[in-house]
């Protein structure tokens, strides 16, 4: 009797520890490990670095005079800029009459409510903006010819190519664009002049982001992931696929003593 029960507990624990090694050993064969490497099949993106060089010469991208104080950040598709009014009296912005230049090729502008890369939107209000004394505004400018329709959606096309699709060709063709130039024409009304603003900036270098991953546009939806991935156990951790495995050895070991008990007449 001792030497069946006794067996009886060995072999139900053996075989609860081998599924528990099991499921821990296949976990671990479905996680990446570190060494792996994605590569993405679109290459990689590129992030050009500016300077400004009018109308003066300096690496931050920052302007101040009497009249405004305007400071830029300059992506793939954007000029991104916030002026502020310096002046005791109104001014305006005629984005009717600004100007985008590529490379010396002049181009209207588009200005767009902007939340991030995938998120952006054309400005519906006109396009003559007052800024008053102590005041700012953001903008968010595009080249108008750059401005492309898919599918009822805006697609802005980037300055210059800033994704290399793992063509060292085409990555060659990006650090060339060092030395290229972007320009943009913004001119500032007061009630009694018009001081026509011109802003210059120089590529002066281009850094790797990574690889590059494209993305949907559109609202984001936050999704849940498991914390771990279990291949057995009905979706339980390995510890806890343990702990099951032991209790059911257990009550299977209860009910077995009490059936062999009761065929000997103990019970």
């Amino acid at each position: 009797m001792r030497k069946f029960f006794f067996s009886l507990v060995l072999l139900i624990i053996f075989l609860g520890c081998g599924s528990s090694k099991q499921t821990l050993k296949e976990n671990s064969s479905s996680i990446p490990t570190s060494n792996t490497e994605l590569k993405s099949p679109f290459g990689k993106k590129y992030e050009y670095v500016y300077k400004l060089i009018k109308p003066v010469t300096k690496d931050k991208l920052f302007f101040s005079d009497l009249n405004i104080s305007v400071e830029f950040v300059i992506d793939e598709s954007f000029i991104h800029l916030r002026l502020k009014n310096k002046r005791n009296e109104k001014i305006s912005l005629s984005l009717n009459d600004a100007q985008i230049l590529i490379d010396a090729r002049a181009s209207k502008v588009m200005n767009f409510n902007y939340l991030n890369e995938f998120n952006y939107s054309p400005v519906g209000f006109s396009t003559n903006i007052d800024i008053f004394p102590n005041a700012f505004v953001e903008l968010h400018l595009v080249p108008s010819d750059r401005v492309l329709m898919s599918s009822g959606d805006y697609e802005i096309a980037g300055f210059y190519p800033y994704i290399d699709f793992n063509d060292e060709k085409r990555a060659k063709e990006i650090y060339g664009n060092i030395g290229g130039k972007i320009g943009l024409y913004l001119p500032v009304e007061t009630d009694n002049e018009i001081y026509d603003y011109y802003f210059e900036f120089q590529i002066v270098d281009v850094k790797v982001v990574g690889d590059y991953y494209p993305r949907k546009r559109g609202p984001l939806v936050q999704t849940q992931l498991p914390s771990e991935i279990v291949i057995k156990g009905e979706g339980l951790s390995p510890a806890e696929s343990f702990i099951a495995s032991t209790l059911i050895s257990f009550f299977v070991l209860i009910s077995a003593y009490f059936i062999f008990a009761r065929e000997k007449g103990k019970i």
